[in-house]
């Protein structure tokens, strides 16, 4: 839901800023100059061991040394050479990161001075940044009801440029509803090999209903059976707490004939509003990682950095505990 009354001054100032190409493009160039720098922070979190390669290949044969794990002693090579020996492997990485990006309807709307749609292009461009850092291809693909743009798999920062100024202008212009399911059909048509695959969206298509009864839930389900899927859920903080400003209408931006009017200025109503919140953000959370999926959640009044690297850091302790 979104609130019907207009936008703030500073939400209005931001958006009567971005509607030009030249706009758009000076913030892009903004989010890609950061995204540079805070690279440093994701890959120094964890990045390249949270999101692994595609396998492992050998590197070369040494002599054993105290502390080696005996598992990798060449038997071999050891009886050949009278000493014990050890085979030693490099990651191959090989990776691909793939970036959806949700632009539907609702994730136009900001109470901060950005939308939800900004914030995520803002993480994408950090995202983007640390895998071109890492070495790895990452591509961009946009939809609401549809799939919108896609920006096939590249490595280097040039590459990393251009999808951070797709991702930017893409989310100035949301629009529709969400149909999660048309994207993860898109991947699945392209046969895109399984990869670390990054959601942006506030997923309000009631995902907290049975997998199978959304686009939303089914979507998800098919992303995570066929890559190692990562939900970074998108909120507002007006989405989880209400000022009491007094009566109300809130409507669907993606349904717009649905609408309710609420009394704020009672601490009952703004209670059960926050409490409903509360319940579908662990909803959500559950249901997510009960697909074997990671979710994260990101404020769009707040910096996606520091969420991103938690993330990074509690997939590399987790991989590496199970390496």
């Amino acid at each position: 839901m979104s609130a019907a009354s207009p936008p703030g001054p500073s939400q209005r100032r931001w958006q009567a800023s971005e509607r030009t190409p030249a706009d758009l493009a000076r913030a892009a160039r903004v989010l890609a100059l950061r995204g540079r720098r805070a690279a440093a922070s994701l890959y120094a979190g964890g990045y390249a061991s949270a999101f692994r390669g595609a396998g492992i290949e050998f590197d070369e044969l040494r002599p054993y040394t105290f502390g080696d794990d005996v598992r990798t002693i060449d038997w071999n090579a050891t009886a050949r050479r009278g000493e014990p020996y050890v085979r030693r492997f490099r990651e191959e990485r090989d990776q691909t990161l793939v970036i959806l990006l949700d632009v539907s309807a609702s994730m136009g709307f900001g109470s901060v001075g950005r939308s939800k749609a900004q914030a995520a292009a803002h993480a994408a461009a950090l995202l983007a940044a640390a895998a071109s850092h890492a070495g790895d291809r990452v591509s961009l693909v946009t939809f609401a009801d549809g799939v919108r743009t896609e920006l096939p798999a590249g490595s280097g920062e040039g590459h990393a440029w251009r999808l951070i100024g797709s991702a930017v202008a893409e989310a100035a212009h949301c629009g529709g509803s969400t149909d999660l399911a048309a994207a993860a059909r898109h991947l699945h048509a392209r046969r895109v090999r399984r990869s670390i695959t990054v959601l942006l969206s506030d997923l309000r298509d009631e995902v907290a209903l049975p997998p199978r009864a959304t686009r939303v839930g089914a979507g998800l389900e098919s992303l995570a059976r066929g890559h190692d899927l990562v939900v970074a859920a998108l909120v507002d903080p007006r989405e989880m707490a209400i000022p009491s400003v007094g009566r109300l209408w809130l409507r669907d931006p993606e349904r717009p004939d649905r609408a309710t009017r609420l009394d704020t200025g009672r601490a009952r109503v703004r209670e059960a509003y926050a409490s409903a919140a509360r319940a579908r953000r662990r909803d959500v959370t559950r249901r997510v990682r009960g697909l074997g999926a990671d979710c994260v959640w990101l404020r769009s009044d707040r910096d996606p950095l520091s969420a991103l690297v938690a993330l990074v850091r509690e997939r590399s302790a987790r991989s590496g505990a199970t390496a």
